[in-house]
């Protein structure tokens, strides 16, 4: 009778390889001193022959023969579909950097605003003081 393999549950962590998957799965430990609860996490590669497995997937993957150095497991189905975290963490990035952008144009145009004044209003006071040298001489 032929052995049963192994099959693990787990999220695909990476999909920038060609044919390949990193599938990252959970487990829990108890600590062996201190009985505390812990989660550990392993990454296996996985072979994901037709690309269906996307990053953020909770796929299941079963053990297979070595397909390459590191790669030993196979994706058997995609459980659940993920939802990308990253690309939407990019988009808030970049309208963040877009207001602060926008923030600091509007600041700089209020500091030559007011530079603009200060310098009018010195202008406008030398002139006067001037004026006033000139109205003073005369006398």
């Amino acid at each position: 009778m032929r052995e049963r393999r192994k099959i693990m549950t787990g999220r695909v962590v990476s999909a920038k390889m060609t044919k390949t998957v990193i599938v990252e799965v959970e487990y829990t430990r108890q600590h062996p001193l201190y009985g505390k609860v812990m989660t550990r996490a392993r990454r296996f590669k996985a072979h994901n022959e037709d690309p269906l497995a996307q990053l953020g997937d909770r796929v299941k993957i079963i053990e297979s023969r070595p397909l390459s150095r590191e790669k030993r497991w196979r994706v058997q189905e995609i459980v659940q579909r993920g939802v990308v975290v990253e690309p939407i963490a990019e988009k808030e990035l970049e309208s963040l950097r877009a207001k602060e952008d926008a923030d600091r144009v509007a600041a700089r145009a209020d500091q030559e605003r007011r530079a603009a004044e200060r310098l009018a209003k010195l202008a406008g006071a030398d002139a006067e003081s001037d004026k006033n040298q000139e109205s003073e001489r005369a006398e």
